[in-house]
């Protein structure tokens, strides 16, 4: 068979950190390898009698060299398509949003605020719908899997219990595997209401947002009267993370949103966090605030540039720290970028509003949009399959992204199709330091071996 170069390898050369070697980076296999600029010289010059026979297998196996005949981007595509068909399978994943209130009146969220929770109708309907989902998938379906996602998901605890209790039962009964984590702020998350949702509930993995110390959280997560919110939740935080049901059952993923007023403050931040006692029994990661809605929150935002250089700072602060470090450095293959391009994930509101990402509901601007599939208060039977977004692959190849030209896309898959849809590049951050991310690995392997 015939090969030629994938146009999906990222190449560093760096004569200060690698010498006389180059490093080849697969986008489509998520793996490297280290050469001699001279050998680096022969595979790109497709030289492949002058290549090591174990070397020249390593680029074919990792997808280096690739079949003359391939259209790359058509068959990364389609093994995103059957990668996802059997995900869809295997696993229904749901996003339920019980409560439009919040306690907080963040000025980055897109969302309008409402006092508004499930209803029992809308209770009832939501948890009809997966059970008819579950049922035509009867054969292979292995697992649920619900993310409580907001407004703030505990101002509707009554529907977490309810649909927890009933959801639990029902997947025991079917012998089926059941997961759910939450998204919260983290304002109600007492010990006492941790373990009744960890207990009884089964909610083990936990987001919670923080921006900074409390100098910079307390500008920018306030509650709605006014008042500051830090002291609460990292008390909260300390007396859980703390006790035994946490260390064996629960997770949190200490989420830091920055722009220009507080990205200074991350490292601050991390040093806090590990004095009093709190990072070594969590996760933690960057996310750069975004326009969302009509929010123009990314006039204060900084650039991806300046946020792929503040990440960097991070991974190394928390490798130096006391972390529980479980981010990917390096970026692996991406099948599936969000939930949108399955055609059995949905997002229930309490409105009882079916769609197909979790940026849509409450955020006035998408109001009777497209985005939305239907309401199962008045359609039961909505259909969610064809709703805008579900065919994101299928759009990519004639679409307005940058995807379709992108080397990266094998890692991201266009990352947010929604941001793509609004017009607005969603290109991941490691498009801007994968250099420093394979050299900081490299890095680190080096250091394992010698220690």
């Amino acid at each position: 068979m015939k090969y030629k170069l994938s146009r999906y390898i990222h190449t560093i050369e760096n004569e200060e950190i690698l010498d006389d070697h180059v490093i080849l980076f697969s986008t489509r296999s998520g793996t490297s390898i280290e050469v001699k600029k001279g050998l680096y010289e022969k595979i790109c010059n497709l030289e492949t009698t002058q290549i090591p026979e174990e070397i020249f297998i390593n680029l074919i196996k990792n997808e280096f060299y690739v079949p003359e005949f391939e259209d790359e981007l058509r068959e990364i595509l389609s093994d995103n398509i059957m990668s996802v068909d059997h995900q869809d399978l295997k696993t229904l994943s749901y996003v339920i949003q019980p409560s439009g209130n919040c306690q907080l009146g963040c000025h980055y969220c897109g969302q309008l605020h409402t006092n508004k929770s499930m209803s029992k109708e809308v209770l009832d309907l939501t948890y009809d719908r997966i059970i008819t989902k579950m049922e035509s998938l009867s054969n292979d379906l292995e697992h649920l899997s619900i993310t409580w996602y907001g407004g703030e998901p505990l101002t509707g605890l009554s529907a977490i219990s309810n649909l927890s209790t009933r959801l639990i039962s029902l997947c025991e009964e079917k012998n089926l595997k059941y997961s759910s984590r939450i998204i919260t702020n983290a304002l109600s998350l007492k010990y006492s209401l941790f373990e009744k949702l960890v207990k009884n509930y089964r909610v083990t993995e936990y987001q919670i947002t923080i921006d900074g110390t409390q100098e910079f959280h307390d500008k920018r997560r306030y509650l709605k009267n006014g008042s500051n919110s830090f002291d609460i939740i990292i008390k909260n935080i300390k007396e859980i993370v703390n006790s035994e049901l946490y260390q064996k059952e629960a997770s949190f993923n200490i989420r830091c949103n920055v722009d220009k007023e507080n990205s200074y403050n991350v490292i601050d931040f991390i040093d806090y966090l590990e004095a009093e006692g709190i990072l070594q029994h969590v996760s933690f990661y960057l996310a750069p605030i975004h326009d969302w809605g009509d929010n123009k929150a990314t006039i204060k935002g900084v650039s991806k540039e300046e946020f792929a250089e503040l990440e960097i700072e991070v991974y190394m602060k928390l490798l130096q720290s006391k972390a529980k470090f479980k981010t990917q450095i390096i970026p692996e293959r991406v099948t599936k970028p969000c939930m949108v391009v399955s055609q059995t994930s949905e997002v229930f509101d309490a409105f009882g509003n079916v769609s197909t990402c979790w940026e849509i509901p409450y955020t006035p601007k998408y109001d009777n949009s497209e985005f939305y599939a239907g309401n199962i208060v008045k359609d039961k039977d909505v259909d969610s399959k064809n709703v805008v977004m579900r065919n994101w692959f299928n759009e990519i190849p004639d679409n307005n992204s940058w995807c379709k030209s992108c080397k990266f896309l094998p890692l991201c898959g266009g990352a947010c199709p929604k941001n793509w849809y609004d017009n607005i590049p969603a290109c991941p951050s490691f498009k801007f330091n994968i250099d420093d991310r394979i050299l900081l690995q490299r890095y680190i392997n080096e250091q394992a071996v010698l220690s």
